[in-house]
C-alpha cells in the first residue's frame, strides 16, 4: 500500500479541481483503448476508436502506454479546463523536463526513434505530437464531451457539498475505490509496493477523472501540490445520442446547456465561463442573461466582476435530465 502522510498544514491545502481537465482526459483516454478496463462502461466507445482505425494513434500510444508511467509534462502540474491552454502548456516544456520525463519513460518501455528529437525540445517535433494529440481529441473526445463534463461535474459538486456539511474527513473518506482515508494519510489500497510519500506542506488537488477507471493516478512534482486523479461514478449509455443529456441541450441548446452544466459544478464569473466553453465573453454574457432570465442561475456582482451560480431550478433541471 502507498501511504501519503498529509501534515497540518497539507490538509489545509486540500482543494478541489475547478472542472474537468482534458489534459488527464486525454492520457486516461489514450490509455482506455489499450488497457481494456471498464468494459460495460468503455468497451461501446471502444468499439468506435478501432472502427476509425487504432494505428492512426500509434505515435501517441507510443507516450501514453496501457499500463504503468506516462510523461508528466502531459498532465501539467499547474491544471487546465482549457485545452488549448494546456497545448500552449506543453508546448513550453523546458528542455531538462521532456529530457527528465522521457527517460524515466525509456527504461520502463521502448520508445521510437522521433522521441530523441522531442527530448531534445525540437519545436518541431513538439508540434506534432500536439497537433495529433489534438485530432484524438476531435476524433474520439470531443463528441462525447458534454457528457463527460457532465459526470466530473456532478462528482466535484457531490464533494462540495460533502466538504460544506462534513468537512476535510468526510471529503477525504468518501473518495472511496482504492483509496482510503486513515488520518492522517490517503492509502492506495491496490498498491503492491509500500510506499510511504511526504508532502511537507504542498497540499492536494482532487481531480475527478471520466477516463480513469478502478485506480489512482498521481502527479507529485517537487515544490507542487500534489495532484491526485481518481474515477468517477460512470453511468451506462453515455454514448447514446437520444440520452437525457442530449434531450437538455435539445431543450437549451447547446451552448446554455452546457454553460448550466459548467454552473453546476461551482460558481463562475463570465470571464471564466467564456474561456471553459470556448466562447467570446459578450457570448458567455448573453448566454448567462437568458439563463438568468429563465430563473436557471442567479447572477451577482462582485467588483468589476459578475458571479454566476446554478439555481435550484437550474440544479433540479440537470437532475430530472440525469
Amino acid at each position: 500500500m502507498w501511504r501519503i502522510h498529509l501534515s497540518t498544514d497539507d490538509i489545509r491545502r486540500v482543494r478541489l479541481a475547478p472542472a474537468i481537465d482534458p489534459m488527464w482526459e486525454l492520457v486516461h483516454g489514450l490509455q482506455a483503448i489499450t488497457n481494456g478496463v471498464g468494459g460495460l462502461v468503455f468497451d461501446p466507445w471502444r468499439r468506435k476508436v478501432r472502427l476509425h482505425g487504432p494505428a492512426r494513434w500509434r505515435a501517441l500510444h507510443a507516450l501514453v502506454p496501457a499500463w504503468g508511467y506516462s510523461p508528466d509534462f502531459l498532465t501539467p502540474a499547474v491544471g487546465t479546463t482549457d485545452l488549448r491552454e494546456g497545448f500552449e502548456t506543453v508546448l513550453r516544456t523546458p528542455r531538462t523536463i521532456l529530457r527528465t520525463d522521457l527517460g524515466r519513460l525509456g527504461s520502463e518501455t521502448p520508445l521510437p526513434g522521433w522521441a530523441r528529437s522531442l527530448a531534445s525540445g525540437d519545436p518541431e517535433t513538439l508540434q506534432r505530437l500536439v497537433t495529433v494529440l489534438g485530432r484524438f481529441h476531435a476524433a474520439h473526445l470531443a463528441p462525447y464531451w458534454g457528457e463527460m463534463r457532465r459526470q466530473v461535474n456532478e462528482e466535484l459538486l457531490a464533494q462540495r457539498r460533502t466538504l460544506c456539511e462534513q468537512g476535510i474527513d468526510g471529503l477525504l473518506s468518501g473518495i472511496g475505490g482504492t483509496v482510503r482515508w486513515e488520518p492522517p494519510a490517503i492509502v492506495l489500497t491496490n498498491k503492491r509496493s509500500e510506499l510511504d510519500i511526504h508532502l511537507d506542506g504542498r497540499g492536494v488537488v482532487l481531480q475527478p477523472s471520466f477516463f480513469a477507471y478502478n485506480d489512482v493516478t498521481l502527479l507529485d512534482l517537487p515544490g507542487e501540490p500534489m495532484v491526485l486523479v481518481y474515477p468517477v461514478s460512470h453511468r451506462l449509455g453515455w454514448l447514446d445520442p437520444e440520452s437525457p443529456g442530449a434531450r437538455l441541450e435539445d431543450l437549451l441548446s447547446r451552448t446554455r446547456a452546457a454553460m448550466l452544466d459548467c454552473l453546476a459544478g461551482g460558481s463562475c464569473t463570465t470571464t471564466e465561463l467564456a474561456k471553459r466553453l470556448d466562447i467570446s465573453p459578450a457570448s458567455s454574457s448573453e448566454q448567462a442573461k437568458i439563463l438568468r432570465e429563465a430563473g436557471l442561475i442567479v447572477s451577482d456582482r462582485d467588483g468589476r466582476q459578475v458571479v454566476h451560480t446554478a439555481s435550484e431550478l437550474g440544479l433540479a433541471l440537470l437532475s430530472r435530465s440525469a
